[in-house]
């Protein structure tokens, strides 16, 4: 750890504290930003449909708040790991899948490849306005946002993590959507946008 950093820092360093301290207090919270999970918290219907691009403890947590859960990730073992926990959790209203990567995973993310990795390309097997809620928080990013985003019922939420890597409007939302929610957890943003009705 570099001290003199946080010496010069502190704001910084405060707020990293805090978020550590948090997350410590709250260990089946999403690692999205808190004031995020507290509206997602209000705001998900309990018997709705939720897509989640990218797994982790959102994927139980989500599971308790939706009538069922289709979730994707990209990492055998991290696929394995959160497996367990959901049979662990006896939570059986999760459609979890692995699509390996088809780019370097280093790669910045775009909004469209020819053709579409099939980590993206899946979510044509559900018809338009088929789910509630979205998150995108694994791979392909952009991409995910931009196939994804007819999948959502009118009035349903999308939520992008780390927004704060591009400028809004290269997130591929459509204009009309309103971002009904917008928070920072250290250096990073959650973004949340509603679909017209």
């Amino acid at each position: 750890m570099n001290v003199r950093y946080w010496l010069v820092h502190p704001r910084r360093f405060l707020r990293r504290l805090w978020h550590y301290a948090y997350e410590k207090a709250h260990p089946e919270e999403p690692f999205l930003a808190p004031a995020a999970v507290r509206f997602l918290d209000d705001a998900l219907p309990r018997d709705g449909v939720g897509l989640e691009w990218g797994s982790g403890r959102s994927t139980r947590w989500l599971a308790r708040r939706l009538g069922r859960l289709v979730t994707v990730e990209h990492d055998p073992r991290w696929f394995a790991a959160v497996s367990g926990q959901l049979e662990q959790a006896a939570l059986g209203n999760v459609d979890y899948r692995l699509f390996a990567l088809e780019h370097p995973i280093d790669e910045p993310t775009r909004p469209l490849y020819e053709p579409m990795p099939r980590y993206v390309a899946f979510v044509d097997e559900f018809p338009d306005g088929h789910f509630d809620f979205i998150e995108v928080d694994g791979h392909y990013r952009q991409a995910c946002v931009v196939k994804g985003w007819p999948k959502l019922k009118p009035g349903g939420l999308l939520l992008v993590d780390d927004t704060n890597w591009l400028p809004l409007e290269d997130w591929g939302v459509p204009a009309p959507w309103r971002l009904v929610h917008q928070s920072v957890k250290i250096n990073t943003v959650t973004s949340i946008w509603q679909r017209p009705l």
